[in-house]
């Protein structure tokens, strides 16, 4: 296995083993336990959490370059010369929320996002080479609008790469993928645990300016089930997400998601078992100006929230 496949996959396996795996018991005489976050009041009777146990606005669930911890395998049918159709997917990162302010007197809460990411593909055909990789980070100021709408502002920036392996093959070169872009998130909490989304994006930094375009947009909808199963911690969930980019004529990419969310002490993380299908650009960015691609993919990801 190259050096680069294993140093992922022991990030990976490192993280999953050190998240407690004790799930929350049904209990109707007992107290749940909950561990709370440092607080301080401030004026007009603001209350500043610090490291809070939950995030303001939601994740988008099904995109496939939300910082989450992930590992799954796959088939994809794809156009990049010289891999194979089978796929090993190894992501590393999440979105932490440093701190919110709220008001008990009102709905309004504000927040600081930071997230970091790291996605990577191997190739299960061809002695799992690296194929590719990216970095994602970004940070976000986020306001809870009312009890329907979040809306956050922020910065992201995505820088792609080749893998070595693939390089040595093929010979290929860089296009030199980075995006350094301002985005404007709106999410909107429906009735029966439905959530909405969009999020255009203008890229005021590109990396290669004779390939690239600034505009970007994203969105989806996403549906979370009651925990109604396994005594009470596992439940059904479903999501789709939709992004395109001026540089690829607005074709749509389009990824969905089924699956089973486990809940566990709020203090820890959440497992999901999901089933992903995507078709649209190569998801490696490196790849996307040039190629298509289909694929389907099973694994589990780690929330962290």
């Amino acid at each position: 296995m190259p050096r680069n496949c294993a140093v992922i996959a022991c990030l990976i396996s490192t993280i999953a083993l050190s998240a407690p795996v004790t799930t929350l018991q049904a209990a109707s005489n007992d107290a749940e336990v909950v561990s709370e976050a440092p607080t301080m009041e401030g004026r007009g009777g603001r209350v500043w959490e610090f490291d809070p146990n939950d995030q303001p606005y939601p994740a988008y669930i099904a995109d496939p370059r939300r910082p989450r911890m992930n590992v799954s395998a796959g088939w994809t049918n794809t156009d990049i010369p010289e891999t194979s159709s089978g796929r090993i997917m190894l992501d590393a990162g999440t979105r932490y929320t440093l701190f919110k302010v709220s008001n008990p007197d009102s709905v309004n809460e504000f927040a600081i996002d930071i997230e970091g990411g790291l996605f990577t593909q191997f190739d299960l055909g061809n002695q799992l080479d690296s194929i590719g990789w990216e970095g994602v980070y970004g940070i976000y100021g986020v306001y809870e609008w009312n009890n329907t709408l979040d809306v956050r502002l922020g910065y992201r920036h995505l820088s792609a790469h080749l893998g070595d392996e693939y390089i040595e093959t093929t010979g290929r070169e860089r296009v030199g993928y980075t995006r350094d872009a301002l985005v404007a998130g709106f999410a909107w909490r429906l009735e029966n645990n439905w959530i909405t989304y969009v999020e255009p994006s203008w890229a005021f930094n590109i990396g290669n300016e004779e390939r690239q375009e600034r505009l970007g947009i994203e969105g989806g909808a996403q549906y979370q089930g009651p925990f109604d199963l396994w005594d009470g911690n596992m439940a059904f969930f479903g999501a789709t997400h939709v992004r395109a980019f001026d540089e690829s004529g607005w074709k749509p990419g389009i990824t969905g998601q089924l699956g089973y969310l486990i809940k566990r002490e709020t203090s820890s993380s959440n497992l999901r078992l999901v089933l992903e299908a995507y078709t649209g650009r190569a998801i490696l960015s490196e790849f996307a100006l040039d190629y298509d691609e289909t694929y389907v993919t099973a694994g589990f990801i780690i929330d962290f929230y």
